[in-house]
């Protein structure tokens, strides 16, 4: 379990008591800061586009765009300062930024009715989406929409309701409760009105209207009792109830909302979709939680939520179905997710983590894979209801998003370029009919053999050779491997009993000569595509020098069903990696000069097979590409000979693992002997540096104070600091 579940854990536990969670989280960052070393505003290409003068620029939600259909001109607010109240009642500007004139903001209305996540829900209307802009205001003591002709340049009109959502069609738009919405859910609804609702926990009055456009003809859809009374729960007695996130399909046809209540504190949130004639209402998700949603087309959905069997994730969901895929286990955190406009990629981000820090992903639903393409920090002043969510938006044509970010001091909105995912790579690699040859060794795993074997069987794109070391099973491990080799399936060999560390090396001096190797465990189950995928990425390093992939594992239990996702931290240095790798040998795949160089070798000592390799590749120049998502399922059960860390007993025991096995000394010292006239400068330095930091006290204060090895967690750091105090590394 990672930093990330026990986030999560502690968010579901304090879900109840909101003033306790803020506090809590509060001093969790200002702890996280303080000890990280990470310190930077901004990462990737992330280029302002909103004036530095002073003031504050946003747009708003992500499931709009700002750009227009041209994508020279952008809408945004302009506010005076947005970290003290969640809805100000000071006006804010409304204007367009033109990015083909020095990004110049042209004013064309003003608002009274704005909040801090979702501006004033200012949008180019289609169906051209470029002529009118519609933005919402408070005039003549009424909350109500404005439409403004942008290329006739002056207002068009005043409509009665204010606009949540509008039809892509622009004939219609959908509209709430914002007075009850702003007490509720702070920072999404306006003040300017006293909530007339207040003292009733379910009201029997309207929360979702249709209003016709440019008619203004308003039409009542449904009460609270109307949602409460559709598929009823037990935990809705007694509970307050509210409605927001609509979201209009793309056809106009039906809309999503999320339907919330608040039962002794817990909250309570179930995904609904509807015609938008009222018929056809479907409880799309009900598992507790629902998130971020959007429309990938008139039939799906996809959502940050989640499902009782899977737990929190991204899913697409079929409409008026309980059909639905997972997508980027490794994303179990929320985001607001969105669809470019040819449906191809996906993007998405997190909200800050400990340190403060934001990212955003590209995705696609080709593969698991999510891509990091920029990160940002946040002033601590825009926390809770009063925080910047990034919130990103696609433009017209699918090449660039835009954020709203604070990582300058105050609200900007800024646009980063992206490239289009290459997926046609592994199609490129499979061509190449790569032949990869995997080693495994078995000791008494007949229970789980079969799946795991099978698993490698199913490998796409490359020609597998299975190699296997049989340590002198007693069970039916030897009945299987004789059953598989008669179908010319694998090889498989009895050797003496030994460790696994030396089983794997004496695997690897057997081994026929192949394109590339993997580790094999006896008791996971692969992605069809992990080896493709590593693959891949190793034929685009020097096949002269040591090579290695790596990646992330879904940790399981016996019968498969996932417990938690194990990221391995990708951005780590390579010095970090060096000192002790985040190397799971289960997912290491690597090139023939790595191999060829590890047989010369006869080492006195090795921690593990794996780190061993690693190390040799990096002391000889090699290169290694650290994958964060997970492609295996790695099974976790009693028998394991090595397992990854659940809950806290587990994380002491890594803990313990980390002062009393982990000889990283010892091990610098044999690659020393092995390699001394082989490695470059830098890893000769480095090992050199690791042997002999405790022969005196210049070397060992050397080591204690250095910043140079930063394993992107707190308690590692502090245990990696510890050994190194007591002369334990």
């Amino acid at each position: 379990m990672g930093f990330v579940e026990i986030e999560n854990m502690g968010k579901k536990a304090l879900e109840q008591f909101p003033a306790i969670k803020h506090a809590a989280k509060r001093v969790y960052q200002l702890a996280s800061v303080a000890t990280s070393n990470e310190k930077f505003k901004s990462e990737g290409d992330v280029v302002r586009v909103s004036p530095d003068d002073g003031y504050e620029y946003f747009y708003g939600y992500y499931d709009k765009s700002p750009w227009d259909a041209t994508d020279r001109y952008m809408i945004c607010i302009k506010v005076k300062q947005a970290y003290k109240s969640v809805a100000p009642k000071e006006p804010g500007v409304v204007g367009v930024i033109d990015t083909q004139d020095q990004n110049k903001f042209i004013k064309i209305g003003v608002t009274h009715s704005w909040n801090v996540q979702q501006s004033c829900m200012a949008q180019w209307m289609g169906p051209d989406f470029e002529t009118k802009i519609i933005y919402n205001d408070f005039r003549d003591g009424k909350y109500c929409s404005v439409i403004y002709n942008w290329a006739e340049k002056h207002e068009e009109i005043v409509l009665p309701l204010p606009v949540y959502d509008v039809a892509r069609d622009g004939s219609f738009a959908l509209s709430l409760d914002f007075s009850r919405l702003h007490r509720l859910r702070p920072g999404y609804g306006y003040s300017n009105l006293p909530e007339t609702t207040k003292e009733e926990l379910c009201p029997d009055k309207p929360c979702i209207w249709k209003m016709d456009i440019p008619s203004g003809k308003i039409t009542e859809l449904f009460k609270y009792t109307a949602m409460a009374a559709f598929e009823p729960d037990e935990s809705m007695q007694g509970a307050e109830h509210k409605v927001n996130h609509l979201m209009i399909s793309p056809n106009g046809k039906r809309f999503m909302v999320l339907h919330r209540w608040f039962q002794k504190g817990r909250k309570h949130t179930r995904l609904v979709t509807v015609n938008v004639d009222k018929t056809e209402m479907y409880n799309l998700s009900d598992d507790v939680f629902v998130s971020h949603c959007y429309w990938k087309d008139d039939q799906e959905i996809l959502s940050f939520l989640r499902k009782k069997e899977t737990g929190n994730h991204y899913y697409l969901m079929k409409d008026k179905t309980q059909e639905y895929k997972m997508f980027w286990p490794e994303l179990n955190t929320d985001g607001h997710c969105s669809y470019s406009p040819d449906g191809k990629n996906i993007i998405t981000d997190t909200y800050p983590n400990r340190k403060r820090i934001a990212s955003v992903y590209l995705c696609t639903e080709n593969d698991n894979r999510a891509r990091r393409i920029a990160r940002v920090s946040a002033p601590f002043r825009y926390d809770n209801d009063c925080r910047c969510d990034l919130h990103p938006r696609w433009n017209r044509k699918g090449d660039k998003v835009c954020i709203d970010s604070v990582h300058e001091g105050r609200r900007g909105l800024y646009v980063i370029p992206v490239s289009q995912i290459d997926m046609g790579r592994y199609e490129r690699t499979a061509l190449k009919k790569h032949t990869v040859c995997v080693v495994l060794a078995t000791y008494n795993g007949e229970k789980f053999l079969r799946e795991q074997l099978d698993s490698l069987i199913r490998q796409k794109g490359v020609k597998v050779e299975i190699l296997v070391r049989d340590d002198g099973s007693t069970d039916g491990t030897m009945i299987i491997l004789d059953e598989y080799k008669k179908n010319g399936l694998l090889n498989w060999y009895t050797g003496e009993h030994l460790n696994v560390q030396k089983g794997y090396l004496d695997l690897l001096k057997k081994a026929p000569h192949t394109d590339y190797y993997a580790f094999c465990d006896q008791d996971d189950v692969w992605d069809d595509d992990k080896l493709l995928i590593a693959v891949t990425e190793l034929d685009e390093m020097s096949k002269e020098k040591p090579a290695m992939y790596y990646c992330g594992q879904r940790l399981v239990d016996e019968n498969l069903k996932l417990i938690s996702t194990h990221k391995i931290a990708s951005d780590r240095s390579a010095h970090t990696n060096f000192l002790i790798s985040n190397v799971a040998g289960c997912t290491a795949v690597f090139n023939r000069s790595l191999v060829d160089a590890v047989n010369n070798a006869e080492p006195d000592f090795i921690l593990m097979h794996d780190s061993w390799l690693f190390k040799v590749c990096l002391a000889l120049g090699g290169s290694y590409f650290a994958d964060s998502v997970a492609h295996i399922n790695y099974r976790q059960h009693g028998n394991n000979v090595a397992g990854l860390n659940s809950g806290i007993k587990g994380k002491l025991r890594q803990t313990k693992r980390y002062l009393d096995v982990f000889e990283i000394q010892k091990q610098c010292q044999s690659l020393l002997e092995c390699y001394e006239g082989r490695m470059t400068p830098e890893y000769h330095r480095l090992t050199e540096q690791i042997c002999n930091y405790d022969k005196n006290i210049r070397n060992w204060m050397q080591m204690l104070t250095s910043r140079e090895f930063d394993f992107k967690s707190g308690s590692l750091n502090a245990v990696v600091k510890l050994k190194i105090l007591l002369k334990k590394l």
